[in-house]
């Protein structure tokens, strides 16, 4: 099936779109500056930034993984134990965010899972740095992990 339009009506249509634009003044447009109030309330937050940071922080993670594997010592695990850290965070808050909503759970469970994930990477970094300081660290346990 075969649709075509004769050049004729394309240029008419053209012609009456841009006669529409100049016949009507300018001045008579509503001019509409903002689509809500700029009180701060409705403003949803920006997450551009920081998804680039997450970004760019998974990015440097991949040579910090190899090179544990390779440098052992305390400054390697620290290093390691607040990248993953962070990292993981950062996972726990997206997927907390994405399925941990107050129009899904009400408002009191939402910042109750929040409150979690923030407890949850204390823990994490007690325990790895706890594991670092009174065991064999974290570039240790992956060597003999690999080592198997």
């Amino acid at each position: 099936m075969s649709f075509s339009v004769p050049l004729r009506s394309v240029a008419q249509l053209q012609r009456a779109v841009l006669l529409s634009r100049v016949a009507v003044p300018r001045a008579a447009l509503a001019v509409r500056t903002s689509t809500t109030l700029n009180d701060g309330a409705n403003k949803a937050p920006d997450f551009s930034h920081h998804f680039k940071y997450e970004r760019m922080w998974s990015a440097a993670l991949l040579p910090v993984m190899p090179a544990a594997y390779f440098v052992h010592g305390p400054v390697m695990d620290a290093v390691l134990t607040i990248a993953l850290s962070l990292h993981i965070h950062w996972g726990v808050q997206a997927v907390i965010a994405d399925y941990a909503r107050p129009i899904l759970m009400g408002s009191g469970p939402a910042k109750l899972a929040r409150a979690s994930s923030y407890l949850l990477t204390a823990l994490l970094i007690a325990g790895l740095l706890h594991f670092n300081t009174n065991d064999v660290g974290l570039t240790k346990a992956f060597s003999m992990l690999f080592s198997l």
